[in-house]
């Protein structure tokens, strides 16, 4: 898995087959090819249905926009174990630690519901960039090339 693949279609295609064959696999390794094409399809795919569901509300079509809503819901739930997997994966393909990934990923989950909950608004606003810091080093952790790295060399950050 270390070997440098070229962003091509077919190898983005069997990339986003790894995605779902590997849904639970939390072990392993990932490049930046197996983890960023499912993002970015997962990304363009929701965004236009969500434009076809905005346009939908707005000329009146109300029960295809809340279908169209309901399966972004669904799908966005159906993703969410293989993410984590995936990201895990990366995380270590990247050099570092899965708990690293694991943390910032449970303590972006746990601050957005704060976020939601909390009516105070200087306490929200440390809530917001609290999620923005551990949106940002999940990014940046992800972009980092692969690295044969003895399990106990690994880096937190």
């Amino acid at each position: 898995n270390s070997i440098r693949r070229k962003w091509s279609g077919n190898n983005m295609i069997e990339a986003y087959k790894s995605f779902w064959k590997r849904y639970a696999d939390f072990k392993g390794k990932s490049d930046r090819l197996e983890f960023w094409t499912p993002v970015l399809v997962h990304i363009i795919g929701i965004f236009i249905v969500a434009l076809i569901g905005a346009i939908s509300f707005i000329t009146g079509a109300f029960i295809v926009a809340a279908i169209l809503s309901a399966l972004i819901g669904i799908f966005a739930l159906a993703i969410m174990v293989p993410m984590v997997s995936v990201t895990l994966r990366r995380f270590y393909d990247a050099g570092r630690k899965r708990v690293t990934a694991l943390i910032l990923i449970i303590l972006s989950i746990f601050v957005n519901i704060l976020f939601d909950i909390i009516q105070i608004n200087s306490v929200a606003i440390f809530l917001n960039v609290v999620s923005i810091i551990c949106t940002i080093i999940l990014i940046v952790e992800t972009l980092l090339p692969s690295r044969e790295v003895p399990e106990s060399e690994l880096k937190w950050l």
